[in-house]
């Protein structure tokens, strides 16, 4: 599942998706779920807006309230737009260790699936 972050949560097409997909309770487990996101910001923890993180917390009760996977990983990248915002240039070299920390993270779970 790949979800971009809008406005601190999951984008609306996401959600309209989750909707069509939800069925009466079921478990899928002992699936694994993997979740990529990339945020314009950053949310993760130790950062002053993590509190503002709605839509890992919303992903991660879904899958494991509805489906019952407990097996939920998330591999993201923070402060995109520091490429692009000239308010967030200082912080571009924090956006390009994130995404290095991510396409790392997203290779050793490919092999390993």
């Amino acid at each position: 599942m790949a979800a971009p972050m809008y406005n601190f949560s999951i984008p609306s097409a996401l959600k309209a998706w989750i909707d069509q997909v939800t069925f009466p309770k079921m478990s899928l487990a002992p699936r694994r779920f993997v979740v990529t996101h990339a945020r314009g910001g950053a949310y993760g923890p130790g950062t002053p807006r993590h509190p503002y993180d709605h839509q890992e917390r919303y992903l991660r009760d879904f899958i494991q309230g509805h489906y019952a996977v407990d097996d939920v990983t998330f591999v993201g990248t923070q402060l995109v737009n520091s490429r692009l915002d000239p308010a967030l240039a200082a912080r571009r070299a924090q956006h390009d260790e994130s995404r290095a920390a991510a396409l790392a993270a997203a290779r050793k779970l490919g092999s390993a699936l």
